[in-house]
């Protein structure tokens, strides 16, 4: 197990990348290869913030985020 610290822990890197690179792919051909770190860390700050706005969004009442 490594000790360092991950930078995107809300996020499958691998599934990522993948969406990613083919998205690119399709807009700009064959050009686009590699993903960068910086790239992985704002689409977890995206997903932090989208997360945050669901639940402030969700009614008090119940248990269950819907």
């Amino acid at each position: 197990m490594s000790d360092s610290i991950n930078p995107t822990p809300h996020l499958c890197r691998e599934k990522v990348r993948q969406t990613a690179l083919e998205i690119a792919q399709a807009k700009f051909g064959a050009k686009k290869h590699r993903v960068g770190l910086s790239f992985l860390q704002r689409i977890d700050d995206l997903t932090i913030a989208a997360i945050r706005q669901q639940v402030s969004g969700q009614s008090h009442a119940g248990k269950t985020l819907l």
